[in-house]
This record gives structure tokens, C-alpha cells and sequence, in this order.
């Protein structure tokens, strides 16, 4: 006969299994940061959406998830007959992109038991191509980002972690920076160990205050340079927020479409300088490079676009940052039109669909430069100043006109519709709202979700003369052009008719005179 189950049991057996619970989670803790060493960090709030990397023209990609246990496969997109089952915890929350050219894996709606090391692995041909592993840190919030403000006189700077729970009992600060050129985020102070930095190059050059909250750096801060402060409390994320300077680096959107040659300039300050591409890092060896980097300005020139030269490409060097995102668009006709100075000209954007949600043009102009004049889903997107006052747009700004045109207002015009895209693949309609502060409303819930593709592109060359056209008085040309060739047949008559009239001259006479008078043979003929 079975003893009854008492309640010393009861509790034995509970402290066991916490006692287990409590190594698992150790072991799971131990694992992490072992497997970590080679994870890049990654931070998110509760409740957004991540991205866990992308798969560029591959066959597949497989996610996975490190446990005690072992790696949990997460999702796999090689057998698309047959869904993916992924862990209990994740299941309705995760989602990975079927389409062939960008294929990715995202988690929606995270918790803070999301965090831990994910993997990801983009095969082609029965291969790993490439493969990136993260550690996601899932905080309950996110503040708001600063700018970094250097002080006045330029010899120091100070940096603020806001949190009001810093400094009580349990709680620490981590200080991340990123760098160039890679930006990936690098542990370089935890007070939960030290209120000395971690990594040598800063020490004697940042004085750590009040609990970890406060850097202060005893010269100037690199351009380029990053931070992030996460605060935590034991294992918990309670908030992390982001640092950097003012944003002075430049970003274009370039439309193009297959064959194109497109040019990318890069004019910022000389120096250690490179590109970040969709095919990889270029600097000055270009050997073996479907590209190459012009030895003149340091511009990344692309002889013949290819499906998987689209992306977003980067000119980055230790001060400034040049930022292209190119879009493939279905190749169309160029349309060339001839006005005059002075006159009105209208660019039509010939879409045959209803409603298009974003439209752009811009001008390339006579010297080759990529430049916006107008784009529907951004009004803060400023007119060129040549143009203010002369262009004006019809409500869904497939039509333009320029009035008043100049000789420099000749060269490339280029319209682009743009279609928004969820995680899936399929249009929405979905459109950016922007707050009283400028800032996007719904850009935690949107920005992993969708993506934008070029559904059509119409290149436009304006020709434009040198010089002013004649007036238009055709019955006045005319009748002055009869007059001019009546005056001149007058004049040519008077002048033959006054040469006919004038007698020879006295001496030609005389001679004529002599010479019949001495001619002997003449004399004779008439005696005869």
C-alpha cells in the first residue's frame, strides 16, 4: 500500500525542482555568455518586433534559438509544403519572408523571456553562405534617444543614462559604444563589476559618476562614434537608450532599373574612407569587384545594375556618413521633350494604377547629381532653391509643371511610384503618420514589418535651347522679307541700267582712233 503524498513531500519535491530550475537557468545563463563572445548585442523593448538578419538571393534560411538543451530550430524555410512548428512560447509569433530575393525571420509582440542567442543561416545550393548569431536583450522600455552635445569650448563631453531607478539596491548600468566602421556594439563598462572601463584605450580618458549614469569624457568624441546605456536590474532589462551625435550624414534613395549605370558619390572629407554594400565592404582595392571605386572623388561607380546589387549602399569614413538605398524599378522608355525659355512645361507620370501611395521626382541635372524635388509621403522634403516658386504638383503628384523655364532647368527628370510592402509580400495601404515633433507615431510597430518596392519609373530628358526662340509674328517676317527683296532688286536695276548709259572714257576713244588709222592691211582692203 502506497503512502499517502504528504506535504513534506509536497515541499521536498518543489525545492528540488526549483533547485533544478534554478541550475537550468545557470547553465542556460553560462551557455549564453560562453556562446555570446561571438554574438553581436541587440537590444528591444517589449512588445516590438524584431528582425533576426536577412537571407539576400538564397535558397533558404534556417533560424534557431540556443537553449540548455541545446539549439531549438526556430523556423525553416527549405520545405515550404510543410509548416514550421516552433517552440510553444514562440508559436503565433514568428514569421519568415517566402520571397526568393529577401528572405528574412521576424518575432512579433517579444517578452522579456525572449531574450537569449539566436542564430540565423541563409543557405544556397546546399550550402552556408553567410550565418549571424545575436543576443537579444528584450528591457521593458526604451527611452528616448539624445544627441551627444559637445561642450562649448571643445574639451570635454558628458553623457546622461536617464533612468530614475539607477542607483538603487541591484541595479546597474551597462555602457556599450559603436564604432567605425563595423557599429557593432561593444561592452565597454558594466558597474555591476566596475566603475572602470573595461576595455584599455578609455582609461584616464572617462571619468565614470554618480552610480555609472554619467560619462565624462576629457576630449573630443569621434563623429562616428555611438553609445548605449542599458540598465539592469540582476538579470532583468528595466531600459535601454541610445546616443549619438547629431545626425549629419546624408541619405538618397536611387531608382533604377536592370543595366543601369549608376554613379554614387561620395563627397565628404578624404581619408580613411570605404563602402558598405550589399556585396560586401569595397575600399581602394576594387580587384575582382563588379564595381569599382572612381580614383578621382572616391565615388562607387556600378557599370551595369543586377538584381542583387539592390540594396542600401554606405560611403562612410571616421567624420561623415553617405547613405544610397537603390531600388529596382521595371525598365520604361525615356520621353524627350524641347521647350523653350520662358515657357511652362508639364512632366506627366504616366502610372496606370489607381491611388499610388508614394511618389518622388527628382532631377539629375547637367551635372550627373541625384537630386529630390519632390516626395509624397515627406512634406519636409525642401523644393531646390533654383525651383521655389515655379513648380507646382497635382494632388497625387503624378503631374509636375515647371514655369517660367531656364536654360539650367535642361537635363534628366525622374519620377518613381512606390508601393509599401508587409513582412509577407503583399501591399498595404499603409501610410506614415507624423506627430506634432516630426517623429513617426507607429514606428516600433512597422518599421521590421514592411518594405518598399519600386512598381514603376519614368525617365524624362528636357531639351532646351541656348537662346530664346523668335518671336511668334509670322505675317510681320514676311511682309519684311518681301520688302528687303523688292529693295533689293531696285537697287540691282539701277545699277545695270547706270552702267549701260556711261559713255567710254576719252583716252580708251583716241586709241581705238590710232589704231585703226596705222592698220595697213585695212587700208588696202579698202582701196581696193
Amino acid at each position: 500500500m502506497k503512502k499517502p503524498f504528504s506535504d513534506r513531500n509536497f515541499h521536498s519535491l518543489r525545492h528540488n525542482m526549483t533547485c533544478f530550475r534554478f541550475i537550468e537557468l545557470l547553465l542556460f545563463l553560462l551557455f549564453s555568455n560562453v556562446y555570446s563572445e561571438e554574438s553581436e548585442p541587440i537590444f528591444k523593448a517589449e512588445r516590438e518586433v524584431i528582425q533576426l538578419g536577412n537571407c539576400f538571393a538564397m535558397d533558404y534560411i534556417i533560424v534557431y534559438r540556443s537553449a540548455s538543451e541545446g539549439d531549438q530550430l526556430l523556423g525553416n524555410s527549405s520545405n515550404k509544403n510543410m509548416p514550421n512548428t516552433p517552440p510553444a512560447d514562440l508559436q503565433g509569433r514568428t514569421h519568415i519572408s517566402d520571397d526568393p530575393s529577401l528572405l528574412g525571420f521576424q518575432i512579433s509582440n517579444l517578452t522579456l523571456l525572449d531574450s537569449g542567442i539566436y542564430r540565423r543561416e541563409c543557405w544556397k545550393n546546399q550550402t552556408i553562405i553567410s550565418q549571424k548569431t545575436q543576443q537579444l536583450t528584450v528591457c521593458k522600455e526604451q527611452i528616448e534617444s539624445e544627441d551627444i552635445i559637445v561642450s562649448k569650448d571643445g574639451k570635454g563631453t558628458e553623457i546622461l543614462c536617464n533612468n530614475n531607478a539607477i542607483g538603487s539596491e541591484g541595479t546597474s548600468v551597462r555602457w556599450y559604444h559603436e564604432m567605425y566602421p563595423s557599429y557593432e556594439p561593444t561592452l565597454f563598462l558594466d558597474s555591476s563589476v566596475s566603475l572602470k572601463p573595461l576595455v584599455k584605450e578609455l582609461a584616464g580618458v572617462v571619468d565614470v559618476r554618480d552610480n555609472g549614469a554619467l560619462l565624462v569624457f576629457n576630449n573630443m568624441l569621434q563623429k562616428t562614434t555611438h553609445f548605449k546605456c542599458v540598465v539592469m536590474k540582476g538579470i532583468s532589462c528595466l531600459s535601454f537608450q541610445t546616443m549619438h551625435p547629431p545626425d549629419e550624414s546624408e541619405s538618397k534613395d536611387i531608382f533604377v532599373s536592370l543595366g543601369d549605370r549608376v554613379l554614387l558619390n561620395c563627397s565628404i572629407d578624404e581619408g580613411d574612407q570605404v563602402w558598405e554594400t550589399p556585396l560586401g565592404r569595397i575600399d581602394g582595392n576594387t580587384r575582382g569587384s563588379p564595381m569599382y571605386i572612381s580614383a578621382d572623388d572616391f565615388s562607387l561607380v556600378i557599370p551595369a545594375i543586377f538584381a542583387d546589387y539592390i540594396g542600401d549602399y554606405s560611403c562612410i569614413s571616421p567624420s561623415r556618413e553617405m547613405h544610397y538605398a537603390l531600388f529596382l524599378c521595371p525598365s520604361e522608355s525615356v520621353v524627350y521633350q524641347v521647350v523653350g525659355q520662358g515657357e511652362n512645361v508639364l512632366l506627366v507620370c504616366n502610372i496606370n494604377q489607381d491611388d499610388p501611395k508614394r511618389v518622388q521626382w527628382h532631377r539629375y541635372g547637367l551635372t550627373g547629381h541625384y537630386e529630390i524635388i519632390h516626395n509624397s509621403q515627406d512634406k519636409t522634403v525642401p523644393i531646390p532653391k533654383d525651383l521655389r516658386g515655379r513648380v507646382t504638383l497635382s494632388e497625387d503628384g503624378t503631374l509636375l509643371t515647371i514655369n517660367d523655364l531656364k536654360v539650367k532647368d535642361g537635363g534628366k527628370y525622374l519620377c518613381a511610384v512606390v508601393k509599401t510592402l508587409d513582412f509577407a509580400g503583399n501591399y498595404t495601404d499603409y501610410d506614415t503618420e507624423y506627430d506634432d515633433k516630426g517623429t513617426e507615431e507607429d514606428e516600433m510597430d512597422n518599421e521590421w514589418t514592411e518594405s518598399l518596392e519600386c512598381i514603376f519609373k519614368q525617365e524624362i530628358t528636357l531639351n532646351l535651347p541656348s537662346s530664346p526662340p523668335p518671336p511668334h509674328m509670322p505675317y510681320v517676317v514676311v511682309a519684311v522679307v518681301v520688302l528687303l527683296l523688292v529693295v533689293a532688286v531696285v537697287i540691282v536695276t539701277v545699277i545695270v541700267i547706270k552702267k549701260k548709259a556711261r559713255p567710254l572714257p576719252l583716252q580708251r576713244e583716241a586709241t581705238l582712233y590710232v589704231k585703226m588709222d596705222m592698220d595697213p592691211g585695212c587700208t588696202e582692203k579698202m582701196i581696193d
